[in-house]
Parts: C-alpha cells; sequence; structure tokens
C-alpha cells in the first residue's frame, strides 16, 4: 500500500512540476514600461455639450510586480499637449491557457471601485488594448509598445 502512495504521490508531485513549467513557458513577462497613444471618445455630457468628444492621449502601464500570471502597476494617463499624468492602478491577470489573453482592471486612489475594465492580449511583444470606462462612457483602442531603457 506505501508502495502505491508513494507511487501516486510522485506521480503527482511530476504533474505539477510540469503543470508549473507549462505555464512558465507560456506566461509572459510583462515588467516594465508600456506606452501607447490612442483616440478616445466620450458620449455627450450635459455640462459638456450635445456633441460627443474625440481626444488624442497616450496611456502608460508600468507594470512593476509581476508573480505567476497576475500583474500590477500604476496606469497613467494624458491628453495631447499636457505634460501632467493622471495615475491610477492596474491589477491584471495573464490567461493560462497560452492565448495571450489579458484582463485588467483599472481602479482610481479617489474612488471604491473599477474605474475601468480592459481587454487585452498579449502579440508579438506588444500589447493591444481595448479600454471600457465604467465611469463616463471612455472607449479607446490602443497597442502598447514596451519601452526600453
Amino acid at each position: 500500500m506505501t508502495r502505491y502512495m508513494t507511487a501516486g504521490a510522485a506521480a503527482l508531485a511530476t504533474t505539477l512540476t510540469l503543470g508549473t513549467a507549462a505555464m512558465a513557458d507560456t506566461t509572459p513577462d510583462l515588467r516594465g514600461t508600456w506606452v501607447g497613444t490612442y483616440t478616445t471618445v466620450q458620449p455627450t455630457h450635459m455640462q459638456r455639450g450635445t456633441e460627443p468628444r474625440f481626444n488624442k492621449a497616450e496611456w502608460m502601464l508600468d507594470v512593476q510586480v509581476q508573480e505567476d500570471n497576475v500583474f500590477w502597476g500604476p496606469s497613467l494617463w494624458r491628453r495631447d499637449g499636457d505634460t501632467d499624468w493622471n495615475e491610477n492602478e492596474a491589477t491584471g491577470t495573464i490567461s493560462l491557457d497560452g492565448s495571450g489573453k489579458i484582463g485588467i482592471v483599472e481602479t482610481s486612489p479617489l474612488v471604491i471601485g473599477a474605474n475601468a475594465l480592459i481587454d487585452a492580449r498579449y502579440e508579438d511583444g506588444k500589447i493591444f488594448a481595448d479600454f471600457r470606462s465604467l465611469r463616463n462612457g471612455t472607449t479607446y483602442s490602443t497597442v502598447l509598445e514596451r519601452q526600453v531603457n
């Protein structure tokens, strides 16, 4: 009986080791600074007029910590011509299925709750991201490229 339990434990350990190695092979290391530009549209608003607003802007995702397939870092944006960044926090997860799919939630330090949901994918060394604000209806798509220092 002990021999079967030992063999079973060894098989389980091997399976777990191979599973961890497979995850490491398919999970990209996103740590670093990623930047992209985009055109955003905001819906009409009583205080801003009846026309939707289109703006050009820049997004910086600074992935500072990654553990396995989850990560955290500042999410910053600024409109074209601005020098100051607006800062939020981003938490994200990379799908374990090897597809490169990424889910990101952006939160504001000023308001409790999610500010935005971002569907993304990692492909060819870039992050392709679709942003949807949960607060003001802003949407955009961008391609983030890793900045090399």
